[in-house]
């Protein structure tokens, strides 16, 4: 069965069986006459009741291996990060933070002090670049020197 085919009754299912079992992947998804795929498009994160650090809406693990290893993650602003790192949920107020740590947020601060990590990595060419240009700039002043 294709993704777009599959009922809600087939996502319950397939979480269940995901979620509430050791059963591997290939199993839940023969016996349900699913592709991998079209399960793995059903399976929602399992909830974990902590609240995201940054935004204060509910964490969870996106699979059993995040969830085996502590890697929680927050669907609506991409924070991941484990279990000790989250912050009291409540579904009610919208946002587990007060306003004194709010403000820490918009100042590039976290609760806890630490500054966010950074959104991306430099690329490699800009990493090769920068070490070719120090080669080139060393052996200038080899030859330099050399010539004195």
């Amino acid at each position: 069965m294709h993704a777009s085919e599959v009922t809600q009754e087939i996502a319950a299912k397939a979480n269940e069986l995901y979620w509430g079992s050791v059963r591997s992947v290939n199993q839940i998804a023969e016996d349900l006459d699913l592709s991998k795929g079209a399960l793995y498009a059903a399976l929602v994160p399992l909830p974990s009741g902590s609240g995201c650090p940054l935004c204060g809406d509910e964490v969870g693990w996106p699979n059993r291996t995040a969830r085996d290893t502590d890697k929680l993650a927050c669907p609506t602003c991409d924070w991941s990060g484990s279990f000790d790192q989250t912050v009291t949920y409540d579904p009610s107020a919208g946002s587990s933070r007060s306003a004194d740590e709010e403000e820490a947020v918009v100042q590039g601060e976290d609760e806890l002090g630490v500054p966010p990590a950074p959104l991306r990595a430099p690329p490699m060419s800009t990493i090769a670049g920068g070490a070719m240009l120090g080669a080139a700039v060393g052996l200038a002043l080899v030859l330099w020197a050399r010539r004195r």
